[in-house]
């Protein structure tokens, strides 16, 4: 028996052995890295690491003045083996490591590394490391030795705090904000997260900035104090009104590992002497200063802060009557471009214009919000001719420059040719002449030689006819009444809102259900959103700037809107909100913020009215 599991190991390792030996080492240029902390401790000894790919014959050492060697380099080989298209393929990594430490202060540059493999070479770039005193800074001896300093307390000395940092305090209305939100530690074993608070944005549109889920924790110099940062949030804000606005402080739960005395061996043995205590964190709270934009905006201008360009296409610029073309309009550029409304397109009178599809395609990072946001706009020419689109006017807000600018796209001339198969066509004057031509045909000559006879019954005059003129006089009073009231309606902005409020929440909803069909988290949560907030703003009268928990809350309560359902109200919100910021929630918790939602809405239309 073990005669036959010796053999046929033996045959598994040939096996591997000759695919090894055949593989397929990938043909590659030399590449070379370095890895090293940005921020070091005075005395603390930490490594350089230079990692090249492909084969190398000779390492030449960088430059590292300012530093000592304590060791290195140690050199080290090995192979990264993968897979691709069926073929097993090989690289060749060789590590270079240097253990070092600083003896003062200061900023201090790594030189460029090299390595050589025949014509072939490759080099790194220099590299900028800063060594800070720290509160109390460990000699390599120290550390050589294994002790660990006194001011790694857990949670003491400020060895654990939660910090909130705008790239900008001072801004215009709209201009964008970077705001991030990291977790800072020294010496601290951190083993979790729970009940996450985010600040609350009043009087800012934000959107999430996309970062890795795993927190990766990165030296940073902290006032002279070297932390480990780690990312746990990035969004950028759009203030939507000018003064001083708040945002209010983060929370967070942070589970720490911290050693314990064990009371006997035992307990030593199944504890590992550890036990997790929970500490609660708060962030400070931050004040932005928001300036008004300048007055003298063009007819144009609709709110867009930033920087961007404009440009319009036409699918079709000769086509017949009755027949469809397409009028794309794209903004691109960084700012406020969620934001932007379509702009206003002058159409030719004979020009039928329909819904326009609007579509985003927008990156959120720390250069903001970039990309483009295009208006595609289908119309129908309804009669022949030669026409022409007048070039589309923009204006935007340069914040950079605190001036406004106007953009203009070209101007599109089209062909319209007469429509033969449709007899809705336009008529010329020769067209008319035919029809009288065609029309001479129906005449028939008057028959003499017959006898009238009158009779009895005449509608003129009758019952009937009085009645008839009486009730199509009624008819005419009541829609002269109904078209006067609906042309005061109309001047009446703030009536015509609320009653549209429920038509557009409706809409909003129907695409947060659709969203939610095609498993986009995001953009259900977005849109679902949008449709609590616009249905607010319409209904209630809110300016979109002065919305928040608050405004809401109060404008309920004058109308004398349960409590019940205004809790609902604000608790789809906040979950939508929650959600955006803690991605995972399941396809049922989904599906039930939508019920609450479509729920909620339908019982304040028949109470607001």
């Amino acid at each position: 028996m073990l005669n036959k599991i010796a053999i046929g190991f033996k045959a598994m390792l040939t096996a591997l052995v000759a695919m090894l030996c055949t593989a397929h080492i990938q043909a590659q240029n030399l590449q070379l890295e370095i890895q090293a902390p940005r921020v070091v401790t005075v005395g603390e000894m930490f490594r350089v690491t230079f990692v090249a790919t492909g084969e190398v014959k000779n390492f030449i050492a960088p430059s590292m003045e300012g530093f000592v060697v304590a060791a290195g380099p140690m050199k080290e080989s090995s192979y990264d083996v993968h897979i691709a298209y069926g073929k097993v393929i090989q690289r060749l990594i060789y590590t270079f490591t240097y253990t070092l430490y600083a003896e003062k202060d200061g900023k201090f540059t790594i030189g460029s590394a090299k390595v050589t493999s025949g014509s072939d070479e490759a080099q790194t770039q220099p590299f900028a490391i800063e060594c800070v005193k720290g509160e109390e800074p460990r000699t390599a001896q120290q550390q050589a030795g294994g002790q660990k300093p006194a001011a790694a307390a857990v949670g003491s000395n400020g060895s654990l705090y939660l910090g909130v940092m705008l790239n900008k305090t001072e801004v215009y209305r709209g201009e964008c904000i970077v705001a991030t939100t990291k977790i800072y530690t020294r010496g601290n074993s951190i083993r979790g997260f729970e009940n996450v608070k985010k600040p609350t944005y009043n009087g800012f549109w934000s959107q999430d900035v996309d970062i890795p889920k795993e927190i990766n924790f990165v030296r940073e110099n902290v006032n002279g104090v070297v932390y480990d940062a780690g990312l746990l949030w990035k969004q950028l804000l759009f203030p939507q009104q000018s003064g001083e606005l708040t945002l209010s402080p983060s929370e967070i739960d942070v589970i720490i590992q911290v050693r314990t005395r064990p009371r006997d061996i035992l307990e030593d043995f199944f504890s590992g002497g550890h036990q997790n205590i929970r500490k609660h964190l708060q962030s400070r709270t931050v004040k932005v200063k928001v300036k008004d934009l300048p007055g003298g905006a063009p007819a144009s201008f609709s709110g867009a802060v930033g920087s961007f360009k404009i440009e319009s296409s036409l699918s079709k610029k000769q086509l017949v009557a009755n027949d469809a073309t397409t009028l794309t309009i794209r903004i691109s550029g960084n700012g406020n471009l969620k934001l932007v409304n379509q702009p206003k397109v002058d159409l030719p009178v004979d020009f039928d214009a329909y819904d326009t599809k609007t579509t985003d395609a927008i990156k959120n990072s720390d250069a903001g919000a970039t990309g483009y946001r295009q208006f595609e706009i289908p119309l129908i020419p309804r009669s022949a001719g030669e026409f022409v689109i007048p070039p589309v006017e923009f204006s935007y807000f340069n914040p950079s420059t605190g001036k406004y600018v106007t953009l203009h796209t070209k101007e599109h001339a089209i062909s319209v040719e007469k429509d033969t198969k449709s007899q809705q066509t336009y008529t010329s004057s020769e067209g008319r002449r035919e029809g009288i031509k065609f029309l001479g045909k129906d005449i028939r000559f008057i028959k003499t030689g017959e006898t009238l006879v009158q009779q009895d019954r005449q509608f003129f005059g009758s019952a009937v006819f009085y009645l008839l003129y009486a009730a199509l006089a009624a008819a005419f009073v009541a829609l002269y009444a109904w078209m006067k009231k609906h042309r005061k309606d109309s001047r009446n902005v703030v009536l015509m809102r609320n009653k549209k409020a429920n038509k557009v929440a409706k809409k909003r909803l129907k695409n947060s259900a659709q969203l939610l069909k095609m498993g986009n988290a995001q953009g259900f949560y977005d849109e679902l959103l949008r449709a609590m907030w616009g249905y607010l703003s319409d209904k209630l009268n809110i300016p979109v700037a002065e919305l928040s928990r608050e405004s809401a809350r109060e404008a309920f309560a004058e109308r004398s809107i349960e409590e019940p359902y205004i809790e609902t109200f604000l608790s789809v919100i906040d979950e939508c909100e929650f959600a955006r910021y803690a991605p995972g929630s399941g396809r049922k918790e989904m599906a039930q913020l939508y019920r609450d939602a479509v729920t909620v809405i339908s019982k304040l239309e028949q109470r607001v009215r």
